[in-house]
């Protein structure tokens, strides 16, 4: 357990890394797809409620540590993410295509839903989407269109990040 936790981890903070350095040349309208957050989707799916939400906080915290927002913030919008995809874990059979967009899309909105608890917690200090700007909607349908090719990437990786009781 440990191990996946962990190379999940860097995996994730390795996503975000790259998501801010170099999708800045595939953004439409200056919103880029929210790889990290796939790919947490995908990880907390398949492994369940301990593995997933330990590494959305963890990954979290490293953002929150390498971004300007309030410590705290993202480590509690990936767990929070992580937790509900977790809860999916053994229910749905993952197809190839509408599942992974569904939960990539559902994702962006959970993620939403998080930073606007957030926001009303905390006001101005936390980043809020509006439910009626593009911004949130071309994010959920950028992170839907990406998540079965990320699913699919993920798929051969499964035996270094989903545990032993994820896999059965």
């Amino acid at each position: 357990m440990i191990r996946s936790v962990a190379l999940s981890t860097i995996l994730l903070v390795g996503c975000g890394l790259a998501q801010s350095t170099w999708f800045g040349g595939i953004s439409i309208l200056g919103v880029v797809p929210d790889l990290a957050l796939v790919v947490l989707i995908w990880v907390s799916y398949r492994n369940g409620l301990v593995e997933g939400p330990a590494c959305g906080f963890l990954s979290g915290l490293a953002e929150d540590f390498l971004s300007a927002s309030p410590l705290g913030f993202h480590a509690f919008i990936r767990t929070a993410v992580a937790s509900a995809a977790s809860l999916l874990h053994g229910i749905f059979y993952v197809d190839k295509i509408l599942l992974p967009i569904v939960l990539g899309v559902a994702g962006t909105l959970a993620k939403a839903i998080a930073a606007g608890a957030l926001h009303l917690l905390f006001g101005s200090a936390a980043h809020v989407y509006s439910i009626f700007g593009k911004t949130l909607w071309i994010e959920a349908a950028y992170n839907g269109v990406i998540s079965p090719l990320v699913f699919l990437a993920l798929t051969p990786l499964s035996r270094f990040l989903v545990t032993e009781r994820g896999r059965g």
